[in-house]
């Protein structure tokens, strides 16, 4: 079975104009439309073919850095990662989501049997989601931690959207959490992406047989907040505005910034 991209977010260094350009220009009959920004962006855009969003991306905004937050995900995903990659070989991989289809009798029971074993071999966290009384409407097996740097989806895509029963989709989701896992994660194959965790590699083998392709490096573990950084977090949302217009006021001098919180708080 062949994985490739469902979703595949970047961050890429360079000026929103060039971006925007070059998805434009590569992106055939393609329009540009002013979106919503979100997560404290500034402004976005999406990319548009009739109905369909082809990609979005987002910058600006004092809190979220200088680079260009890019995203794609469904049908569009493996061609919009091609021309990231093409054009922006150095950036950074926020999240990819990797899927492989598998459409034949017993796909369901083979696959969650192998999830769970997995799981239950590797101390996962697994959650059920949908129809399992009547098994009608599809179901939904989560395996891992949607906090941590890589979690697996296995679902029945085909009664999800009225087609073949039979049709179950598996989907790893990858978020590399440290700079050099980013980075390197950026250039990686979907079907290296498996190999990120022992556990995704012994279910990617399981399948397919020993492979001898290797990783690109650990994905990283996610730092578990303590409560004083979720204080901290509850602090920036209640008087981020007031504490950015302060660090304006000083003219964008951070140190000025910092020793005036360090004189309010002593």
């Amino acid at each position: 079975m062949t994985a490739r991209f469902d979703w595949y977010t970047a961050s890429i260094g360079a000026e929103p104009a060039e971006v925007i350009a070059r998805f434009e220009s590569s992106f055939d009959l393609s329009d540009v439309q002013a979106s919503t920004p979100k997560n404290g962006y500034e402004r976005a855009y999406n990319f548009v073919r009739g109905s369909t969003v082809l990609a979005r991306v987002q910058f600006g905004g004092s809190s979220v850095g200088s680079n260009v937050w890019a995203a794609s995900s469904g049908d569009c995903a493996p061609d919009f990662a091609d021309v990231v990659r093409g054009h922006y070989p150095v950036h950074n991989l926020l999240r990819a989501d990797v899927a492989i289809d598998y459409d034949e009798p017993g796909a369901w029971d083979s696959l969650s049997g192998l999830a769970i074993a997995t799981a239950d071999a590797f101390g996962l966290k697994v959650r059920h989601v949908g129809d399992f009384h009547r098994e009608q409407d599809g179901r939904t097996l989560y395996i891992g931690s949607r906090s941590s740097a890589a979690m697996q989806r296995l679902y029945e895509k085909g009664k999800q959207l009225g087609q073949s029963v039979d049709w179950v989709r598996a989907e790893l989701e990858l978020k590399p959490q440290s700079s050099v896992a980013k980075a390197a994660y950026a250039s990686a194959s979907p079907e290296q992406m498996f190999l990120a965790t022992k556990w995704t590699r012994s279910i990617w083998e399981a399948l397919n047989g020993p492979t001898q392709l290797l990783r690109p490096c650990p994905p990283g573990s996610v730092k578990v907040k303590s409560d004083d950084d979720r204080a901290l977090d509850f602090m920036a949302k209640q008087y981020g505005n007031v504490l950015r217009r302060k660090l304006e006021s000083l003219g964008g001098d951070v140190e000025a910034f910092g020793l005036l919180v360090a004189g309010l708080i002593s």
